[in-house]
């Protein structure tokens, strides 16, 4: 039965639910197999049936239950069927004990057995997994496994089940146990029933189904529900009948139950009853709900198949808002519309009819009618409560096909008679009517007086009062009356007829109104907030129809069932819901009729803002200003509010002029143009020009004005001139630059018009007004240039300052910008202001890393400290970063800048300062020596790879510590426990075990890395085990005495024998064949280089005896072949002053002229000191195979290992000066050039490393015994002849 608005249509039965059979089937007995059905499955959309039925497999259309497919695979009963999730399979089980997989076409696929008959099947919800069950075992088959697993059972297995998500299968058995295990078949829960478990069913996966519950029916007549973990849900439901199948139905609120009472049962999961699907002749066997339809199929004991379609009256009841209706069957939800509040009523029985009053609320079941009220607490309560309680129970079970409510009574209708009974179910009256009662519409009143309209079958409609026994006719239709309602006003009444059409008449005098007689009306209600406005539904539409306006329509699907301001309720598949009716149409015909209390009332039930305003601007110009007021307050329109109390005092004042408050109000629109046209049609035009210079739109009032001046004949010049000026100042008040820049360009005042445009940043006017510029303007050029210059606009900003001849200013531009070939351009036309350039360029430079060029820079600039600084900062940067070769070379180039100071003075004539400068010389180009040796070994130690040679890091390492001897502290960043560390791996690589053990013990002394603490302590005890000499290899050789050396000595690197100095090669660091030599204190650096530069005269020499021999000086060479010579003695000819000289111990050489004439030029190396004060070193080369070369620093290197270094590294190795692979290595540096004088700079202190007090408390004299001169012990010993292992 549906209500609506507080009526009801009477179209419901007695039971809110029918069935019908769709179509049924008996198959006739086959293969000598009693048919019996005792197992069903449906296709997952539906559209196939398949049944087991005898020793068949039969596939029927589930719509028309057409036979499709007969199959015969089985030799016995078949007992079980499932279809796979996924619809491409079905499976079929039979006493033959074999089970068959078949595609959905009908074709066996595959087949596999039991040991005994198989009782059901079923098919996993997430897979095609596949369980089969016997008395004894079951099995899980799937298609990636070759064989069934099977696993065994404490009693035989009547039905099967899987939970949703396919991961545990639930087993009921005979022995009244049901097993849930999991899916590889382990036992994860057992539960006792109370009898052989025939039926086991897990809930859907829906919404109002509780998850992983399972419906056990057992032969006990019980079902029961249980969770997941074993525990019961709810009570035990006594049936009173043995159920042989349980199934859920629709969403899993309601379960389908048949068994052996012979009919097939719909009821709640709670137990109640709901009706019955089917009553058969034999046990029902099976019945399963058809997927996506309210059918249920049913297979039974004499092998009848058939489908039955349920159908489910949709039970509510509507007033007002509020709505009410059936859910789950058994449970009443009342659902105010506006606010969307929800109350659910569970009423434990099946809801037959449901009546909405006021605050009552009418519900039928089987037995009783239970009215209920809202709950009233004695306070101000909210129109959207939703409590209610119960009022009275009337114990009865009516028979009726309608059910209505009012304040206290009830109106039940029985086909052509209406009984009123009070709310304890006494009879109060009777109305007895000539033809069928189709719709009742409760029309309100006084409590206990209440009216109601009645449509009767033969079109007729009556009003009644609850309190009169005689009804009143209304109006007689001439078709059948379908739906009915009764406007607000109860001047008029509509009705829908069987036909569709739509009628209305005058209540009071029976004349149609209107009518619409196109059809497909289902349903109508008038609007409950204003009179005059009807909706109505049908094919998909609502239409609404107001006044006798035409009628609007707008999509909807179902029925209208109630219409409250604009809103109209819909009901369409048994869920009302609330659609949004637009008024803008009922408003807009209101006002062209110039009824704005209508369109302010139709406003009020919900329209726009801008409806509102509509309203407003209409009532505002028909005067209507209560109305206007009405409309702006509504919108909050302040601006609205204030031109009507304007237009209220003009009114008082008797001032108001319709033409001109137009304009106002049109004004107050935003439209500008239409209030000026009327402002003139008043004869106002001063006002529009008032309003456009108000609005800043000059050039609207300039034009008004025009117009205004034309018009007076002249006489309004003056108003386009004052027009003219306020243009201008407030162009410049309100910041438009661009239009205020423009009329000065145009007034000539460019020194404003510059500086608007430099503001608004127009580049293309402001270089337009920089061309307009003369010589004059300087200023104003000069601060276009400004503007150009802070764009970036280097093109314009240059022809700017070319304007003015500023060449100071260009080059601060380009230096800006950072533009240097320009800028040294311009110092190039200008050379005085060369100090503008460089200081910054260095700065420049220094920031792009290009520090060599900033260093030069900053000495063009004259700021040699500056230079200094960043130096020294670059050193200090790589020492602390482990930069050792950069440190160096940084230190390298901090003397050489010092050098460069002291150039052309003599160490006699230097004061105190530049002696101190001196010493900072010694000071860092010893440093610089150091790191550069440094870096071979702290690469070594830290890097994974190495890339020098042992006898190369040895002899470093010699070196270092020849260094560390002469110096008091170590420089910052170098490890003397890196030195040893490194003397003592590679010495003991190459045998030099005295080595090897003298920086072991040194290492204990000295606080090691941790990483190589324990290795060092091992090494030293394994050192003590190897014999205390070094190889003989290793022991250098002295060129000047022929003696050999320890690797370590107590003297540094000079020979222990006659004190001559070792050098050594700045790449292998090995020792070079030199041999030190002065010249006379007579004679100047030009003479001695002069001298030597000279050939020398050619002296032969002889020798005695028949041994080998060669020339000293000069000369050709000759070889002379005598073993038994001594090496050492064919260096020395005692008739050469030079080699008697090197036979005398620990005195220096001293050459004469005659001496430095007899040395040959390419034996002679000239070390330069690299600073003036200091004199050079000479050298004589003692092994002609082996050239020496010096670099600009002074250091010494063999020529081909020199060579070698500078091509594969392109440049020189310690002074890093770029060179050519195809340059000619010089055998000897030239003289020093000549370097421009810097300014002297002031001396600064460099901090030394502390804590390596223990350098100088070494005992190297264990180290630094020297062997005698033994004839012959030097005999085949070279520095190339270390052997590498």
């Amino acid at each position: 039965a549906r209500a609506r608005g507080g009526g009801a249509e009477a179209r419901g039965t007695r039971a809110a639910m029918r069935t019908a059979v769709a179509w049924t089937d008996t198959p006739p007995e086959r293969d000598g197999v009693r048919s019996v059905c005792y197992s069903l499955a449906h296709s997952p959309d539906g559209t196939q049936l398949v049944a087991g039925v005898g020793s068949r497999v039969l596939v029927y259309n589930a719509s028309d239950g057409d036979l499709l497919h007969s199959l015969k695979g089985h030799k016995d009963a078949v007992y079980g069927v499932s279809y796979a999730r996924d619809g491409k399979n079905f499976a079929s089980g039979a006493a033959d004990k074999t089970v068959i997989i078949w595609t959905d076409k009908g074709e066996g696929v595959l087949r596999y057995s039991h040991g005994e008959a198989i009782q059901c099947l079923a098919y996993s919800p997430r897979g095609p997994q596949l369980a089969s069950a016997t008395a004894s075992d079951f099995g899980l088959w799937s298609p990636e496994q070759k064989a069934v697993a099977k696993h065994r059972v404490t009693g035989k297995v009547l039905s099967m089940s899987w939970t949703n998500d396919g991961q545990f299968l639930a087993l009921g058995q005979f022995d009244g146990c049901v097993s849930v295990r999991d899916k590889s078949g382990g036992e994860k829960v057992k539960i006792q029933a109370g009898g052989p478990c025939w039926s086991v069913r897990w809930s859907p996966e829906t919404r109002r189904a509780e998850p992983n519950v399972l419906a056990v029916g057992c032969w006990d007549g019980t079902l029961a529900f249980y969770n997941l973990n074993g525990s019961q849900a709810g009570e035990t439901k006594r049936l009173g009948y043995d159920p042989c199948d349980v199934s859920f139905f629709g969403e899993g609120d309601c379960v389908v139950v048949a068994g052996a009472n012979r009919e097939a049962r719909l009821a709640t999961v709670a137990g109640v009853h709901l009706a019955v699907v089917c009553a058969k002749k034999s046990w029902v066997w099976c019945a399963r709900q058809r997927p996506g339809a309210n059918a249920v199929a049913v297979g039974c004991e004499d092998g009848s198949v058939s489908m039955h379609t349920l159908s489910f009256g949709t039970v509510h009841g509507l007033y007002h808002d509020r709505y009410a209706y059936r859910d789950a069957m058994t449970d009443v939800v009342v659902q105010h519309l506006v606010s969307e509040r929800r109350v659910r009523i569970k009423c434990g029985a099946l809801v037959l009819k449901i009546a909405v009053y006021k605050d009552k609320l009418a519900v039928q079941l089987p037995d009783r009618v239970v009215l209920y009220r809202q709950l009233d607490d004695g306070t101000d309560r909210d129109p959207h409560d939703m409590q209610y309680v119960v009022a009275t129970t009337l114990r009865r079970a009516l028979e009726c096909s309608l059910l209505v409510a009012t304040s206290d009574r009830l109106i039940l209708c029985q086909e052509k008679k209406l009984q009123l009974l009070d709310f304890h179910g006494r009879l109060e009256r009777e109305w007895a009517f000539d033809a069928t009662v189709r719709y009742i519409k409760v029309t309100g009143g006084p409590p206990g007086g209440e009216g109601a309209l009645v449509g009767l079958k033969d079109g007729t409609i009556v009003k009644i009062f609850v309190d009169q026994p005689f009804p009143v006719t209304v109006v007689k239709h001439a078709r059948a009356v379908k739906c009915l309602d009764l406007s607000r006003d109860r001047r008029r009444v509509a009705a829908v007829d069987d036909d569709g059409a739509v009628a209305v008449y005058d209540a009071e005098t029976g004349a149609l109104v209107y009518e619409d007689k196109r059809g497909g009306a289902n349903s109508l209600a008038w609007n409950t907030e204003f009179d005059d406005m009807l909706c109505y539904s049908g094919n998909g539409t609502l239409s609404v129809r107001t006044a006798d306006f035409p009628v609007q329509t707008q999509r909807m699907n179902g029925f209208v069932v109630g219409f409250k301001g604009s809103k109209a309720f819909c009901l369409h598949q048994s869920s009302a819901r609330t659609v949004d009716v637009p008024q803008s149409a009922s408003v807009a015909g209101f006002l062209a009729r110039e009824e704005h209390d209508l369109a302010y009332a139709v406003a009020c039930l919900g329209v726009t803002e801008g409806d509102w305003r509509l309203i407003g601007v209409n009532a505002l110009d028909a005067m209507r200003l209560d109305v206007a007021r009405k409309c702006f307050v509504r919108v909050r329109d302040a601006k609205f509010l204030e031109l009507l109390n304007f237009v209220e005092r003009a009114a008082r004042r008797g001032e108001a002029e319709t033409g001109a408050l137009r304009g106002e109000a049109l004004a107050y629109q935003g439209l500008f143009q239409e209030a000026a046209k009327a402002f003139a049609k008043a004869g106002k035009v001063e006002k529009a020009m008032e309003m456009f210079s108000d609005l800043r739109q000059f050039d609207e009032a300039k034009a008004w004005a025009e117009e205004h001046a034309a018009g007076a004949g002249g006489a309004g010049d003056g108003a386009v001139r004052e027009f003219a000026h306020r243009q201008a100042e407030w162009a410049e008040e309100v910041s438009d630059y661009a239009a205020a820049a423009e009329m000065y360009v145009q007034a000539k005042q460019w020194d404003k018009a510059v500086a608007l445009l430099g503001q608004t940043d127009n580049k293309d006017k402001l270089a337009e007004v920089m061309r307009a510029l003369g010589e004059g303007d300087a200023e104003t050029l000069r601060a276009c240039a400004g503007h150009f210059a802070r764009w970036g606009d280097v093109t314009h900003a240059r022809e700017a300052y070319n304007k003015l001849g500023d060449h100071a200013g260009l080059l601060e531009l380009f230096v800006q910008c950072e533009r240097w070939d320009d800028a040294f351009g311009v110092v190039r036309r200008c050379p005085s202001l060369e100090d503008r350039v460089y200081l910054p360029y260095a700065a420049w430079l220094a920031d792009h890393d290009r520090f060599d060029e900033a260093r030069g820079a900053y000495q063009r600039a004259g700021k040699a400290e500056l230079s200094r600084r960043m130096l020294e900062q670059l050193t200090h940067n790589a020492v602390l970063e482990r930069r050792f070769r950069d440190a160096g070379y940084c230190y390298w180039l901090m003397s050489d800048e010092i050098a460069a100071v002291l150039k052309g003075k003599k160490r006699e004539a230097l004061s105190d300062a530049e002696r101190d400068d001196l010493e900072r010389f010694q000071e860092f180009k010893d440093r610089s020596e150091i790191y550069y040796a440094y870096h071979l070994v702290h690469r070594a130690m830290d890097e994974p790879f190495r890339t020098s040679t042992p006898s190369t890091l040895l002899s470093v390492g010699q070196f270092l510590l020849a260094k560390f001897a002469s110096r008091d502290e170590i420089p910052p960043g170098v490890s003397l426990a890196y030195v040893l560390i490194t003397l003592a791996t590679h010495g003991e690589t190459l045998r030099a075990h005295k080595l090897v053990r003298f920086a072991y013990d040194k290492l204990q002394s000295l606080r090691v890395p941790k990483q190589y603490a324990q290795k060092v302590d091992l090494a030293c005890v394994l050192s003590r085990a190897k014999p205390f000499t070094d190889a003989e290899e290793l022991l250098p050789m002295c060129f000047r005495c022929g003696s050999t050396n320890p690797l370590v000595s107590g003297k540094g690197d000079a020979c222990v024998t006659c004190g001559g100095r070792f050098v050594r090669s700045f790449v292998t660091f090995e020792h070079l064949p030199l041999v030190e030599f002065e010249v006379a204190a007579d004679i100047s650096k030009k003479e001695a280089r002069r001298l030597i530069e000279e050939e020398p005269p050619r002296v032969e020499t002889k020798r005695g005896g028949s041994g080998g021999g060669g020339d000293v000086l000069g000369g050709d060479q000759k070889m002379f072949f005598d073993d038994g010579e001594n090496p050492a003695d064919a260096m020395l000819n005692l008739e050469d002053p030079f080699a008697r000289q090197m036979a005398e111990t620990h005195a220096p050489i001293v050459c004469d002229r005659e001496m430095l004439r007899a040395l040959p030029p390419g034996d002679v190396v000239i070390k330069p000191s690299g600073c003036s004060p200091l004199p050079p070193r000479y050298f004589r080369v003692m092994d002609p195979d082996a050239p020496v070369t010096v670099d600009e620093a002074g250091n010494a290197y063999e020529a081909d290992e020199y060579e070698l270094a500078c091509l594969e590294r392109g440049r020189t190795p310690f002074t890093r000066k770029p060179v050519s692979a195809n340059a000619e290595m010089a055998s000897a540096p030239p003289p020093e050039p000549d370097t421009p004088p810097a300014k002297e700079a002031e001396a600064r202190g460099w901090g030394i490393a502390r804590g390596v007090a223990a350098v100088q408390k070494m005992d190297l004299a264990g180290a630094s015994e020297a062997p005698k001169v033994v004839p012959g012990a030097a005999k085949a010993r070279s520095r190339r002849a270390v052997p590498i292992s």
